[in-house]
């Protein structure tokens, strides 16, 4: 990867490999897979599925899911369960149309990636919630926590997790300049 850099008209450009490329588009292209019924499901109520509420009213069984959309209140499960049940779907939905954004730069992207300000932006929170899903399932809780580290898949992950952070640090470093 050539390290994210702005232009003087503010977009931002950088550079992947093909296969830099196809793993971050494939690692989005799972993020969106994995909330896209959440963003599409439907409320027998039509006025919350016409501007977008809805959803559940308990935390996911997936933990990468329940790292994705967390309670909003976690001391309080009757407020929490409210406000899940009001912004889960919108919630998700933003998510997959980052991931959807993801996807569609790399698959345009000839040589060097051009982002707007508004495509980085989904960039950064796209490569987060990427970064927040395997860190669920390695089970990284905390700051300092390595999760699991045994066999080939939990080194790889890892390896991964630490290229993303690499990925995320250049881009918000070239927005920041």
């Amino acid at each position: 990867m050539i390290s994210f850099s702005k232009t003087d008209d503010g977009t931002l450009v950088g550079a992947f490999t093909s296969v830099e490329a196809d793993i971050i588009a494939d690692l989005a292209a799972q993020i969106a897979g994995m909330l896209d019924e959440l963003a599409g499901a439907r409320d027998d109520d039509p006025l919350f599925t016409s501007v977008g509420i809805g959803g559940s009213s308990t935390l996911h069984d997936d933990p990468a899911i329940a790292r994705l959309l967390p309670d909003a209140y976690g001391g309080d499960p009757a407020a929490a369960s409210e406000f899940r049940q009001l912004t889960e779907r919108s919630l998700a939905a933003r998510k997959v149309a980052n991931a959807r954004t993801v996807i569609e730069t790399l698959a345009r992207a000839e040589g060097a990636l051009e982002l707007t300000p508004a495509e980085s932006q989904a960039w950064l929170r796209a490569l987060s919630d990427i970064r927040l899903t395997i860190a669920a399932r390695l089970g990284i809780e905390d700051d300092g926590d390595r999760g699991a580290t045994e066999g080939d898949a939990a080194l790889a992950l890892h390896d991964l997790y630490d290229w993303l952070a690499y990925v995320t640090e250049s881009l918000l470093d070239a927005l920041d300049d």
